[in-house]
């Protein structure tokens, strides 16, 4: 089994042909993330929004065009378990950054992840010497869920968002604590498709088993 990941930016916005193109390839198991960068030739911004939902909306008619032809794919951000799906505590914060994980530098300087690689003020301490040392930082990441954050409160998809990357949320907005507006629409966007693609599928399954 493979699967292909791939990035799409201001530059390549029409990625429902990049998917459809893997897919004449052979992949069945498909990912295409959004670029999360500023200030470049290439970074996304909330103009784009309503041609980026199109395309959203083009590969989830393909999905379902492919699973009633009986050749079914897999889209990463369409595949949303809504009977079971994660634990409660994935669901407040589905990013675990400086709690569930770390990252560590050749230098052994602890991170929260990656992403904070380089930033000095969000350095937890070094593997070399005492660990971890910035017991605060930990805590302030830990409480960095979706009821501490104002803009996820009265959000229809929290509960499967979970919040987003703080990462991303510190890089445009300089706190952890407020999300990545573009990146909350998009996943608003994607949960919506999967919802519709989900519904559609149990109609087609209710009308077959009504034919038996």
């Amino acid at each position: 089994m493979y699967y292909v990941r791939g990035t799409y930016t201001r530059e390549n916005m029409d990625f429902a042909a990049d998917v459809l193109h893997m897919l004449k390839l052979g992949f069945r198991h498909v990912s295409v993330e959004p670029v999360v960068t500023k200030d470049e030739r290439y970074s996304l911004n909330k103009e784009d929004l309503p041609r980026l939902f199109g395309e959203y909306e083009r590969v989830a008619q393909a999905y379902l065009d492919a699973y009633f032809s009986g050749k079914p794919f897999d889209f990463f951000h369409f595949s949303v378990d809504l009977l079971k799906g994660p634990c409660i505590a994935k669901r407040l914060s589905g990013c675990g950054a400086g709690v569930e994980y770390i990252a560590v530098t050749p230098e052994g300087d602890i991170y929260p992840c990656h992403q904070f690689v380089g930033n000095k003020e969000y350095i937890l301490g070094n593997v070399l010497e005492n660990g971890i040392e910035r017991d605060d930082l930990v805590f302030q990441f830990s409480e960095a869920h979706i009821y501490n954050k104002e803009e996820c409160q009265n959000c229809w998809a929290r509960f499967f968002c979970s919040g987003g990357c703080h990462a991303n949320a510190y890089s445009f907005n300089g706190d952890i604590m407020k999300p990545h507006s573009i990146s909350c629409e998009l996943q608003r966007k994607r949960i919506e498709c999967s919802l519709y693609i989900q519904s559609q599928m149990l109609n087609f399954e209710k009308a077959q088993e009504a034919l038996r």
